[in-house]
């Protein structure tokens, strides 16, 4: 058996020490581009995510305006903000936790209080506050990306 004397190693790894530190670079930089790539794709879909939360939200206080300010059945018909209240909490599973708890916390407000939005100051109220908290919660998720 063929066996290496230590003088022989070091002499190897000294005549060959480019082509090793390039093979490290090169490993290391693809490493790199493969991690950042990948949060580059994270960041990307939870920016979307987002943008398309705050949309709905968005729309989802028109329907609560117009249900409980101006009585207007078409243009804030409850029906129709349930759609909001789901596609948010859907979309909430593109997001970090906190969003998700927040837009699920959104769900269950909603479900409590949709039926006497019309009538019940109280009942916009608590919606409103809920819609401002999770708006805020994706504010600050779409600053926080990297």
């Amino acid at each position: 058996m063929f066996k290496y004397k230590k003088t022989q190693f070091l002499q190897q790894i000294q005549t060959n020490s480019v082509a090793i530190i390039s093979l490290v670079t090169s490993l290391s930089g693809v490493f790199y581009n493969n991690w950042r790539d990948h949060q580059n794709e994270i960041n990307q879909n939870t920016r979307n995510a987002a943008f398309e939360v705050l949309k709905s939200l968005g729309e989802l206080q028109t329907v609560v305006n117009y249900a409980h300010f101006k009585a207007d059945n078409q243009n804030g018909n409850p029906i129709e903000g349930w759609k909001h209240v789901l596609f948010v909490r859907d979309l909430s599973h593109l997001l970090p936790n906190n969003n998700r708890q927040q837009n699920e916390q959104l769900y269950i407000v909603w479900g409590k209080n949709w039926e006497s939005l019309q009538t019940n100051p109280t009942n916009e109220q608590q919606i409103s506050a809920q819609i401002a908290v999770a708006r805020s919660g994706v504010l600050k998720t779409i600053e926080a990306l990297q």
